[in-house]
């Protein structure tokens, strides 16, 4: 386990004396149900989001992607054959703060095509179980996911899993907090041969990299832990790389179909609700069993609110995962497939789903599983 001293004496390395440091840098406003009205411009991340037009504009953005190779049934999703790559080494420290049993470091780097990727590295005090890949969802932020004086629906699931013993990347999806905010970035970085897609799964793969560069540690361990929106990066990712990464995604179980047809969308006809994704020509392979063979035979816990309106019964819920399941025991894996339906809304649980994740990351297994991505045609 590297002591707080080395940390510290690494980070000074990366970034010079002028890195900034102090205890409440994470601390976060009252958001009283609105978090994102609150953290978004306290956090500097709405005025992030508008830069990138600038950068746009600069003619700093290229389609050039090296990093890992993506399945020919997703490339029409992610605009690519690979995943785009952090474009050099320098990792650009904002600041640390140490938290109760763990510290958390924000960073900034840009990826290979132009577009800059912040996110906060959450580090334990204590020796190292793995590496958690956290995706969060629509208006929220790496920092809330980490700090829970006022928790929103990620339920500061990122302090929880640094608690278990897990060095956890959660980095900023691009978004203002609404679905249209995501749609025009996407609509912006597809006018340059861009995805935005690619750039959210590869800002969220590049956690490994991060890791090692600022823990100096490498060969831990890797889940993928994929909240709302996240749990698309989550699914997504593992599906178009093969990595064979245990992975939870929570908030999310529906039939894409039923969804853009039910009373979600047409009570709120002013409100645009439908995704960029929804008119991708990928749109196939949101969920089910095109989904599960491609990911089989990826471990797979699923996790969703026995409230969470967005993925209710009536939106094909079960349905859709009885597919994933069939897919899953046909391929004889039945064992590595498992949904969880807790009392609660649209909101990250992790009461089964840590649990799980310990037991896939600590055991034989793991190691077993991960092998077999070398055996799958990309």
């Amino acid at each position: 386990m590297i002591s707080r001293r080395a940390l510290s004496g690494l980070l000074m390395t990366l970034v010079g004396p002028s890195s900034r440091t102090g205890n409440d840098r994470l601390a976060l406003g009252h958001c009283q149900g609105s978090c994102a009205n609150v953290d978004l411009p306290t956090l500097g991340y709405d005025q992030f989001c508008r830069s990138l037009f600038d950068i746009a504009a600069s003619g700093r953005l290229h389609a050039v992607a090296t990093g890992s190779e993506i399945r020919g049934e997703m490339r029409s999703l992610f605009r690519a054959r690979r995943l785009y790559r952090p474009s050099h080494d320098e990792i650009r420290v904002h600041w640390r703060a140490p938290a109760d049993g763990f510290s958390v470091v924000k960073v900034e780097f840009d990826l290979e095509c132009g577009v800059p990727v912040r996110g906060c590295l959450g580090i334990p005090d204590r020796e190292f179980k793995g590496l958690i890949l956290l995706g969060h969802g629509m208006a929220s932020t790496p920092e809330r996911c980490f700090d829970d004086a006022d928790k929103d629906y990620m339920n500061a699931l990122g302090k929880q899993l640094c608690r278990d013993g897990y060095v956890v990347w959660c980095p900023y999806i691009i978004q203002i907090g609404n679905q249209e905010s995501q749609n025009n970035i996407a609509a912006m970085l597809a006018s340059h041969g861009v995805s935005a897609h690619n750039v959210s799964c590869a800002s969220l793969d590049a956690g490994e990299i991060v890791c090692r560069k600022l823990t100096g540690a490498s060969g831990l361990n890797v889940g993928v832990y994929g909240v709302s929106w996240g749990a698309f990066l989550a699914l997504h990712l593992e599906a178009a790389t093969g990595r064979m990464r245990p992975t939870v995604v929570s908030g999310y179980m529906r039939d894409e179909k039923r969804f853009l047809m039910s009373s979600v969308i047409t009570r709120n006809l002013g409100v645009e609700l439908a995704a960029y994704i929804h008119f991708s020509n990928g749109r196939a392979k949101y969920a089910g069993a095109e989904l599960a063979y491609l990911l089989c035979p990826c471990p797979l816990f699923v996790e969703i609110g026995s409230r969470d309106g967005a993925n209710a019964l009536e939106l094909g819920r079960d349905e859709k995962f009885s597919q994933m399941q069939s897919i899953y025991a046909s391929s004889g894996h039945p064992h590595l497939i498992d949904m969880d339906i807790f009392d609660g809304v649209h909101e990250v649980s992790g009461k089964l789903a840590r649990p799980w994740l310990s037991e896939r990351l600590a055991s034989p297994a793991y190691q077993d599983t991960a092998r077999l991505k070398n055996a799958i045609a990309l």
